[in-house]
């Protein structure tokens, strides 16, 4: 038999057949230039493969194939280092195929955490809403109609004893105004995030990642002995788990956004025991504890988009802010310039302590990255990180 009618019969490429040889796994017989392949190279080859399917290495099937190669089958009865090796490699396999059953039993447990599961499970703490005033009258408010889970307002009202001004809970978020049906946005974020890649060079990608590090080491310094720690903007996104994460534990955190639902529907998992989440106007937010930490990343966008600077008013002297500032190279873009920022900032009583600035790196027309811009052409930008204390 020769060597292709040898490869087709045990469904291997002829490459594979060579290999074994040179391997010395097996020995056919050599005519003039080409190879004869008889009944015992047969016999051989099976043994290979089916040695193969149990996991033996080349170099572990050779003592075996040798003697099947010189001796009846009859005689491997006798031999107990085969048997030895066959109860050896058993063994391995078995401990393997624990380590699989482990492996998949973790795989399992990952993909039902995929299963669709579009719910809000964390609410308005109630030790945090008895302390909520109305910002008419400052009198305390009271709570009607609530859904309680876990000590937990996920929906209900509060209302001012006096004036009767009312604040809406709906999916454990407070608002001074109905909150209207969140959909379910979750679809698509995997090919989001790949479009996300794909839109954006691998330095810009690179530099947001070494910013969401260094974020996440200013919040851990700035917010360490923090009491009172205040999120403010919709701008930061996903961001927002850097300094989620870095905060302590036993804080209260108040998280203010307009209306973007996005830090309640991928990071609630996140959040610190007391939270509170607050939709609309910061100057309508029914609080008014003094904040010890402040990260605020919303200056561009209201600059750019809604012309004044809403910034929490209660704080102290020990408070310290952080804030993200878009810096632009292009005037037609219409962002603020930096100048222009810390003037805005020291007007509103802050003073600068410190900034880190990440390169310069171009953002492509495609990327969903500032689509409050009519981006026709790339351009280049940089991101600025910079810490402040109240001048008072």
């Amino acid at each position: 038999m020769k060597i292709g009618e040898f490869a087709k019969k045990h469904d291997v490429t002829i490459d594979t057949v060579r290999h074994y040889i040179s391997e010395g796994l097996l020995t056919p017989l050599k005519e003039n230039t080409q190879y004869s392949f008889s009944e015992i190279d047969d016999r051989v080859m099976d043994s290979i493969l089916l040695l193969k399917n149990m996991n033996f290495k080349l170099e572990e099937m050779k003592a075996y194939l040798l003697f099947q190669t010189m001796f009846t089958s009859g005689t491997f009865a006798g031999l107990k280092s085969f048997k030895q090796n066959f109860e050896e490699k058993l063994r391995q396999n078995k401990e393997e195929i624990k380590k699989l059953k482990k492996m998949n039993e973790l795989i399992e447990k990952k993909l039902e955490s995929y299963e669709p599961n579009f719910t809000f499970n964390r609410g308005v703490p109630l030790n945090m809403a008895c302390n909520l005033k109305c910002i008419k009258c400052g009198k305390t408010l009271e709570l009607e109609n609530p859904e309680l889970s876990h000590n937990e307002i996920m929906s209900g009202e509060m209302v001012c004893p006096d004036c009767g001004k009312r604040y809406y809970i709906r999916y454990g978020v407070i608002s001074g105004e109905e909150i209207p049906d969140i959909d379910d946005r979750t679809a698509g974020i995997s090919e989001m995030v790949e479009a996300y890649l794909k839109d954006n060079d691998e330095k810009y990608v690179h530099e947001i990642r070494e910013f969401f590090q260094i974020i996440a080491d200013l919040v851990k310094e700035n917010g360490k002995e923090a009491k009172n720690v205040l999120i403010s903007g919709d701008s930061m996104g996903f961001l927002n788990s850097a300094i989620l994460r870095s905060l302590p534990d036993d804080i209260n955190l108040f998280i203010h956004v307009k209306e973007n639902a996005t830090v309640k529907y991928f990071l609630e998992d996140i959040f610190p025991k007391n939270t509170l989440v607050f939709f609309g106007n910061i100057k309508e937010a029914p609080f008014d504890d003094v904040m010890d930490y402040i990260f605020w990343d919303d200056y561009d966008a209201e600059s750019f988009v809604d012309k004044e600077i809403r910034i929490y008013p209660n704080v102290s002297k020990k408070t310290r802010l952080d804030c993200i500032k878009v810096l632009m190279f292009k005037k037609e873009h219409g962002f603020p310039t930096e100048e222009q920022f810390h003037s805005d900032m020291k007007e509103k009583g802050w003073e600068k302590t410190g900034e880190m600035k990440t390169e310069k790196v171009v953002k492509t027309k495609e990327s969903s990255d500032f689509s409050m811009i009519d981006k026709n052409a790339e351009f280049e930008v940089q991101f600025g990180l910079y810490s402040f204390k109240t001048l008072g």
